[in-house]
């Protein structure tokens, strides 16, 4: 803290007893104790041992020096020095002004002459100083005094040192006075929040605390600081590490951030602001504020404290603006474990892990990015108690002037289109809309709960005609804020299955591919993705075809279970930055259980995808810190492939039954390869109980009736299932596939008997008959919508429809919407 205590008197006054008396020895900087520290005692003529004078000119260069550095960090100092005359105050005096040090003296120069000599000969030998010297030296402060602007503590015989523990002492002030107690987080040159936080100003009944870092970062510095600019008794400012800057420059001092002299400093200037009007804001800047309210102690500070300490004057204001530890340190938790009951502490500028405005129970984090488009942070107690308060900032400095000023921080974040030229938003042409619109194998769907946003998705005929062309194969997952022209999220352009398609044979990825191949491991869940919403800036959470419904709920309830709020602001500016969207494979094993089994629901992140009409992706690296950033999961690699003979190698192997890798089962795989090209490779585990999926659902449908099973049951491993599922009562088969597998395997046999067939359901029939009326007719969309939703109300009719020959036309004649996704990937259709 900056305050500075400077001894005057003669040699054996008692000026460093007194030092020590007062606990401050620590804090002390004297030329004797440097002297000592740089030599030991040498002889002298007297023949005694005595402390060294002959580098003095060297000990005073060096103490000044160290003086000034310590001042710099705003240490509490003591300067331990006999100060005879006016004089040798010049040097402290002018320190002090610059570093804005509040100077007292502790003067001893009443301490008579006969007892200075006396306590003088009684120090240790090497100590003791010629009684001549010390005569000089009282006779000096006898003809001179402390600078008039110099506040003194005189010795006298009943002196006691309550004085000067007054001046060092922090104040705790009493506000219980004031109606309530408003604590304002860092604003960093951002204007805009404040006046939202306080439409009528500042009221007269209430006392507000901001924990500053006033400037610097934001584009709107003089407005912020004309918030704080003025003094009013019911306001209170802190000193954050950014007014180190604002105190260089009103002190004339070389500027040392690149920030605050090409920006901050010419728009202060711009506006009117002058030097001196920023030199009295310093001035009237305080390291720490501590105050009760009623029964409230609260401990204020820029960037939080572990603890309250029992002397705060003796925390240097280095560490009080830029905190104690690490910056990452976790300092809020820290201080609700070990601080002083009874206190609560308030803080802003640090908060590495997006924790919440209410960090820790007795501890406040003001610090939400408010500089980038997060939160001006705020907390106010009142009667009722704290209430925590985020304003979310509208102005701000956007990426792309962040990234033509070089202050693009954490580059590894962000992938390399941010860099590179990037439009102001994340526009798409609107003659591509235009012509995905017109495109006959296309179809739109506006958003309920956003009704700006529509959802661009092939239609059924160009999956089941496999009618594919450039223009469709992007129109998968690709959501577009049509009244701003700005796509909101998007997926993959469609990539087909290895042999599905002419091009994705290996015979023509021998000439096509360009190498080196990655595989990727294709975990088996649903596609999910979540992108940003510009026109209510928020994030979105998509399935491949629709912002509601189950699947894009369910992606919202993972995604909020998996990352805090703080999190997930933190991921909303990181999407809006990038201009990207973010894919996921979401596994839900218990309300959406696949083929592979898993313990708990989870999201993989498989891509950051630019939200461009061009499909690009953030590379591999940089997904990997971004995954660690959020602590998500991200996809793995498999391998990487530098011919196509080691690929078709890995292909011939990964086909057989019993292909695990790492042990594990899995869908699949991806493969890509260097210009980006797709296909994928479903694994025998997956496509195998895939198809004992629809057999068991089979054997209950025609169970108790004449028809036949129907199916080709010659392999050994399905005959086997099947002789195995015959056996079973309905209520072994009609669980999902996952349970039922798990019983085979452990050769669980609960043996049927033809007592077990269930009564006719009405409605099972009545759906066995819809679909036979629509057999070989051309299905109308209103009524596979209807089907469908019949097929999720009742899971006997769901089987039924897994086992039809129907269920792919009927999934491709309905209308875009929740039916329609939900029927699909309950039946293993892929309509991607």
């Amino acid at each position: 803290m900056r305050k500075l205590l400077i001894t005057r008197g003669a040699q054996g006054s008692g000026k460093s007893t007194a030092i020590g008396e007062l606990g401050l020895l620590p804090w002390c900087v004297s030329a004797d104790r440097l002297r000592e520290a740089l030599g030991g005692p040498v002889m002298t003529l007297s023949g005694e041992l005595g402390i060294p004078q002959d580098r003095d000119a060297f000990v005073w260069k060096l103490l000044y020096e160290n003086l000034e550095e310590r001042m710099a960090r705003g240490e509490l100092l003591v300067m331990d020095a006999t100060h005879k005359d006016a004089k040798t105050f010049k040097r402290h005096r002018e320190l002090a002004a610059i570093h804005r040090y509040d100077v007292a003296c502790l003067d001893f120069s009443a301490m008579p002459l006969e007892r200075c000599l006396a306590q003088n000969r009684a120090r240790d030998a090497h100590r003791v100083v010629p009684d001549e010297v010390v005569r000089r030296t009282w006779e000096a402060t006898q003809q001179s005094h402390v600078p008039e602007d110099i506040r003194t503590f005189a010795w006298d015989e009943e002196v006691r040192y309550d004085a000067i523990r007054d001046w060092l002492r922090v104040p705790v002030h009493d506000l219980s006075s004031y109606r309530a107690v408003m604590h304002i987080g860092d604003l960093q040159g951002c204007a805009w929040p404040v006046a939202q936080l306080l439409p009528r100003g500042f009221e007269d009944d209430v006392f507000y605390v901001f924990v500053g870092d006033y400037c610097d970062r934001g584009p709107e510095n003089a407005e912020a600081l004309r918030w704080v600019l003025e003094p009013r008794p019911n306001v209170a400012l802190l000193w954050g590490n950014h007014e180190d800057h604002l105190h260089r420059w009103a002190k004339g001092l070389e500027c040392r951030s690149d920030e605050f002299d090409e920006r901050t400093r010419p728009q202060l200037e711009a506006a009117g602001i002058t030097r001196a009007q920023v030199d009295a804001l310093c001035d009237r800047l305080v390291d720490v504020f501590m105050y009760r309210w009623h029964d409230a102690r609260v401990f204020v500070t820029h960037a939080g404290m572990p603890d309250v300490p029992e002397h705060p004057e003796r925390i240097a204001s280095h560490q009080w603006a830029r905190g104690v530890g690490f910056y990452s340190d976790p300092i809020d938790a820290v201080f609700d474990r070990i601080a002083k009951r009874g206190w609560v502490q308030v803080h802003g500028h640090r908060n590495v892990d997006d924790l919440p405005l209410r960090a820790a129970p007795r501890s406040y984090n003001l610090e939400d990015k408010v500089e980038f488009g997060g939160h001006l942070r705020a907390l106010r107690l009142d009667a009722e108690g704290f209430h925590p308060i985020e304003i979310r900032n509208r102005v701000y400095r956007t990426i792309h002037e962040v990234v033509a000023l070089g202050k693009l921080r954490d580059q590894k974040m962000y992938p390399h289109w941010v860099s590179e030229t990037m439009p102001e938003r994340a526009a798409i042409d609107p003659a591509i809309v235009a012509a995905m619109r017109e495109h006959p194998l296309i179809q739109e769907k506006r958003s309920q709960e956003h009704p700006h946003i529509a959802a661009f998705n092939f239609t059924r005929d160009a999956f089941f005609d496999r009618a594919w062309d450039e223009l469709n194969v992007t129109a998968r997952g690709l959501f577009v804020d049509v009244e701003r022209m700005e796509i909101v999220a998007r997926s993959y352009d469609k990539f087909f299955n290895l042999d599905e398609r002419p091009e994705t044979t290996l015979d023509a990825l021998r000439e096509s591919l360009t190498f080196p191949v990655e595989a990727w491991v294709k975990e088996n869940g649903y596609l999910g993705l979540i992108g940003y919403d510009a026109h209510r800036d928020e994030l979105v959470y998509a399935s491949k075809s629709s912002l509601e419904g189950d699947f894009a709920g369910w992606l919202r309830e993972l995604a909020f279970a998996t990352l805090d709020a703080g999190k997930r602001d933190k991921l909303r500016r990181f999407l809006r930055d990038a201009q990207a969207s973010m894919v996921f494979e979401v596994i839900d094993p218990v309300r959406d259980p696949h083929m592979i089994a898993y313990e708990a629901p989870k999201l993989v992140l498989l891509d950051v995808v630019r939200r461009d009409a061009t499909f690009q992706r953030m590379a591999y690296k940089g997904l990997q810190h971004v995954g660690k950033r959020f602590g998500l999961e991200v996809k793995a690699r498999a391998t990487t492939f530098s011919s196509f003979d080691k690929l078709a190698g890995f292909v011939a192997v990964a086909r057989e039954p019993g292909f695990t890798w790492k042990g594990r089962h899995l869908e699949g795989f991806v493969f890509e390869d260097a210009a980006g090209f797709q296909t994928k490779l479903k694994l025998d585990f997956y496509a195998f109980w895939k198809r004992m999926r629809s057999l068991k659902d089979r054997i209950v449908k025609v169970r108790g009736t004449n028809k036949e099973l129907g199916r080709d049951v010659s392999e050994p491993r399905v005959a086997d299932f099947v002789r195995w599922a015959e056996r079973q009562p309905d209520e072994v088969l009609t669980q999902d596939i996952i349970a039922v597998r798990e019983l085979y395997l452990a050769g669980v046999d609960h043996e049927w008997t033809p007592s077990d067939v269930r009564k006719p359901d009405p409605k099972l029939r009545g759906f066995e008959r819809a679909l036979e009326n629509i057999a070989g007719t051309e299905i109308k969309a209103e009524t596979a919508d209807k089907l469908l939703r019949k097929a999720l109300e009742h899971d006997g009719c769901m089987a039924v429809l897994r086992d039809s020959d129907l269920r792919v036309a009927l999934i491709m004649a309905a209308s875009e919407g929740d039916a329609r996704r939900d029927a699909a990937e309950l039946l293993g259709i892929d309509i991607d």
